[in-house]
Order: C-alpha cells, then structure tokens, then sequence
C-alpha cells in the first residue's frame, strides 16, 4: 500500500457502504458505469486504489459527461480536472 494511499485513507477513513449502510450497497446504490451523461452524482463507495488517488473518493461529486454504452471508456469530471475511466473500474464505482 502506498504511502499516499495510506494518508488518504486516514483523513477521509475506511472506503466503503459498509460504514454508511451495512452490506446494502448493491440495493441501494448503483454504479457509475450506468449513470446517464450529463448527470452530478455523489460517490458513495469506491475501493480502487488508483482512482482514489486521483481525487475520486467517497464523497465526491462527479459529472458524467459522456457515457455511451458501446464505447469501452467514459468520460468523468472531478472539479476542473477530467478522466477517462475504463467500464470495468467505473462498475466498480458506486454512486447515489
């Protein structure tokens, strides 16, 4: 684990539904990969080291800004910075 993620996870806690909601995350939330383009959403659960290293963590808010569901990548917004975020992580992602 790195020394980066390590000072993340003490100054925003444990990633994860499981401190907000218990084992419901996959009822309650839904995962970035189906949010329509367009849409500000809350990140509710992220455990993806990579990306929370990037700035998307829990809590954030993200613009979906494109979203096409042939397309193997989307398009994210965090603040000013922009991503491109394969499917297979952003399905990963859950948001509210």
């Amino acid at each position: 684990m790195t020394a980066m993620f390590k000072r993340l996870r003490r100054r925003f806690g444990k990633a994860g539904c499981k401190a907000e909601h218990g084992n419901l995350c996959d009822v309650c939330c839904d995962c970035l990969a189906n949010v329509t383009e367009d849409k500000i959403v809350k990140i509710t659960c992220n455990n993806d080291h990579k990306t929370m290293e990037r700035g998307i963590y829990t809590g954030v808010q993200v613009k979906v800004l494109r979203n096409v569901p042939d397309e193997p990548n989307l398009v994210i917004a965090v603040g000013d910075a922009r991503y491109v975020l394969d499917r297979r992580i952003a399905a990963r992602i859950k948001v509210g």
